[in-house]
């Protein structure tokens, strides 16, 4: 059973989260996220120092959480594009919160910043698929991470409708699981010229 210490930090978090995700940490305010949380600044500040430190939390929650539903595998990296997909279809505060998150990054990121330790067994599981021939060698795996998150944020979030012309969520999520397979195609070997 949670304590209410708990549950007061994960009402901070989860409205942190949806204000972080409106406003960037530049945008956001202390005062709305303690007024959606229930919480007064004062509690807020018991559990982060700074709007700074709030920030750094609800994005390692977030990447934990999706890290955990979407499961990057080498061996099937449209499927994991087509997993994100629907995370950023269902979640689209995640795709608003991946933006800010982008654009707040500091020049010099810390070995120790969430993103960082997450990218890394993403990035050694990349390098399996390359390994046994699932995915291009020839791709540098933290660059192919990053093509393929901005190549499946930007089909998930694409404006869709009713419209004439305008794609179906199924139509652009099929769009980003062949953009990915196409990416990731492992060329075949071109027979070297004969000599002599």
């Amino acid at each position: 059973m949670r304590s209410a210490g708990e549950a007061t930090r994960d009402r901070i978090l989860a409205a942190a989260k949806d204000e972080f995700a409106r406003y960037g940490v530049a945008g956001a305010r202390i005062n709305r996220i303690a007024e959606a949380a229930r919480a007064s600044k004062d509690r807020l500040y018991a559990y982060f120092d700074s709007k700074e430190a709030l920030f750094d939390a609800v994005i390692q929650q977030w990447i934990v959480e999706t890290t955990e539903q979407t499961a990057l595998r080498g061996d099937d990296l449209p499927g994991y594009a087509g997993r994100l997909f629907d995370d950023y279809v269902a979640h689209p505060e995640n795709a608003r919160l991946q933006e800010w998150a982008d654009l707040e990054m500091r020049e010099q990121i810390a070995d120790s910043d969430a993103r960082i330790v997450t990218l890394r067994p993403k990035a050694a599981e990349i390098r399996r698929g390359q390994q046994e021939g699932f995915v291009d060698p020839s791709w540098n795996a933290g660059e192919l991470l990053l093509v393929i998150t901005d190549v499946v944020r930007s089909l998930a979030t694409a404006p869709g409708g009713k419209k004439s012309g305008e794609r179906t969520v199924a139509q652009r999520r099929q769009t980003a699981v062949e953009a990915v397979r196409r990416l990731i195609r492992v060329s075949p070997v071109e027979d070297a010229p004969r000599r002599g």
